[in-house]
This record gives C-alpha cells, sequence and structure tokens, in this order.
C-alpha cells in the first residue's frame, strides 16, 4: 500500500513538473485569434466584468451559458463520484469548488492578457519614442510599433496600437486615445494613452524624453518581477503537489473499512473540509502573488 501510494505520487508530481505536448498549430492558430484586431474591436463594445468579455479575452469561443452550464455539469460529476467514496460534507465541498474554478481561471487568463501587454510595453514605448523623436506622426509610429512586434511574436498589445492608429485618422485624438485607456486591461497602457495625448497637445519636445524615461524604468520592474516569479514558482508548485498527495492518501485509507467508517464522521467530516478548503484558498491566493508580479 505504501508503495502504491508512493508512485502515484510520483507520477502525479511528474505530470505537474513535465512540459505537455501540444499541438503547435493549434496554439499558434488560438493565439493569432485572441490578438487579432477583430478581437480588441469586439471587446471594446463589451462590458469588462461581464461574462462574454472575460471569455472572449480567454480566447474561449463558446457562449455564457454554455460555459456556465459545464461548469455546473462539472460540479454534478465531481460530487457523484466522490460521493461514492466519501459522502457527506467533503463532496459537496470539492462539487462547489469544482464549479467555481473554472470562473476563477477565466479571471486569470484576463489578468493574462494585461500581463503580456506589460511585458510587450518596453520595447514598445522605446520604439513609439523613437519614431515621434524621428518626426513621424502618431498613427503611422503606433502602426510602424505594432507590426514590428508582430514580426517577434504574437501578443495582445499590437493590435490595440494598430485600433487606435485607425481611430487616430477616423476620430478625434482625445476620443482615440481615451479609448485605448477605457478598453485596456492594463494600466501602463493606459498611462501611456494619457502620455501619448499630453505629447499631441504640447506639440512634442519634452515628452518624447519622457517616454524614452518610461521605458528604462518599465525595463527594471519587469526585470525585478521575473526573479520574484522565478523564486516563487517552486512554491507554487508544492501548492499544486500536496493537495494531490492528500487526495491519493485519502483515497487509499478509504479502504480501510474501520477509517472509512471513521471517514463519516461529522467531525471528521468537518476536519476535512476545513482541510480542503484552506488548501485550495491558499493555492488561490499563493497564485494570485505570484500573478502579480508576473
Amino acid at each position: 500500500m505504501i508503495l502504491l501510494i508512493g508512485l502515484l505520487s510520483a507520477l502525479f508530481v511528474l505530470s505537474l513538473a513535465m512540459p505537455l505536448k501540444i499541438n503547435h498549430n493549434k496554439a499558434r492558430n488560438r493565439l493569432s485569434e485572441m490578438y487579432s484586431l477583430d478581437t480588441v474591436k469586439a471587446l471594446q463594445e463589451l462590458n469588462q466584468q461581464g461574462l462574454t468579455y472575460q471569455l472572449k479575452a480567454a480566447g474561449i469561443s463558446t457562449s455564457p451559458l454554455i460555459f456556465q452550464s459545464l461548469c455546473v455539469g462539472a460540479a454534478a460529476c465531481v460530487l457523484f463520484l466522490v460521493w461514492l467514496f466519501l459522502p457527506g460534507i467533503p463532496a459537496f465541498l470539492l462539487a462547489g469548488i469544482t464549479g467555481f474554478l473554472p470562473f476563477y481561471f477565466l479571471k486569470e487568463q484576463v489578468k493574462n492578457r494585461a500581463f503580456a501587454i506589460e511585458r510587450t510595453m518596453p520595447m514598445a514605448v522605446g520604439r513609439i519614442a523613437s519614431g515621434l523623436l524621428a518626426g513621424g506622426g502618431l498613427p503611422q509610429v503606433l502602426e510602424e510599433t505594432a507590426y514590428s512586434l508582430n514580426i517577434e511574436g504574437k501578443n495582445p498589445l499590437s493590435p490595440e496600437l494598430l485600433l487606435t492608429a485607425a481611430e487616430l485618422n477616423a476620430k478625434t485624438r482625445h476620443d482615440a486615445l481615451s479609448g485605448l485607456a477605457q478598453r485596456s486591461p492594463s494600466s501602463s497602457l493606459s498611462n501611456l494613452a494619457f502620455l501619448l495625448e499630453s505629447y499631441l497637445e504640447s506639440g512634442g519636445g519634452k515628452y518624447s524624453e519622457v517616454l524614452l524615461s518610461s521605458a528604462n524604468r518599465i525595463q527594471q520592474i519587469l526585470t525585478a518581477r521575473n526573479r520574484a516569479v522565478a523564486k516563487a514558482g517552486d512554491a507554487l508548485l508544492s501548492a499544486k503537489v500536496i493537495p494531490g498527495v492528500l487526495v491519493l492518501v485519502v483515497f487509499s485509507l478509504s479502504k480501510d473499512p474501520l477509517i472509512r467508517l471513521s471517514l463519516h464522521a461529522v467531525p471528521v467530516q468537518i476536519l476535512l473540509g476545513i482541510t480542503i478548503f484552506s488548501m485550495v484558498g491558499g493555492f488561490i491566493i499563493m497564485r494570485s502573488m505570484i500573478s502579480e508580479v508576473a
């Protein structure tokens, strides 16, 4: 029995540590769809707090009703399966967690879009400032910056810049740049929009130098973030492994008639429920803390 638990635990750890084999063509197509100009235009019309916006920003091509139905169905399946081995409070708690986690990870995907923008910001700000110092018009500079960033890889910042460049030619500069600031999921990009508006209103000059200094500051911040993420990765891996090992141990022990009978007692179930809730809550808190510096 101990050997079996050890083997299952080792397989669980390896499954987390080893990279998954994915279809790179499908991944690239999904990334292109997420980071396209059409997607940005669609997101501009949606409420950022709504489920439709979150699904679109995360690159999930399904309706909110189907997504919610799948979450409810998954929770019901977990309730049924866990009830076979451990009926009571743990089964209901795990079912509730199963229904909640998809919504949580969906919001995390939306945050990842903002983090992806901020990771690209140092290069973008530097190129925008250089183009403006060279005497280029803002729409042209934004287009050239977006195309140059796309050459290095798909990113969510390029379509934002392309849409803003198009709106600068069709709307007033205040409306175009205010639109960028309002729809942007990144505070850094919103600040850049206000800085560019100030640049246009003042006729350039000192604001070009401010853009260059901003690029240097952002680069320093991101370097510090990357160091923090590297150190936090081990802690996050532990947060994933420990609950899995606990489930394997409880499942193995529940095969013993006496232990299984004790697991049905209300005090034991309350203790298990608190343990499960604490582990899931701790994992969410750790992930949120890491994502803030990612």
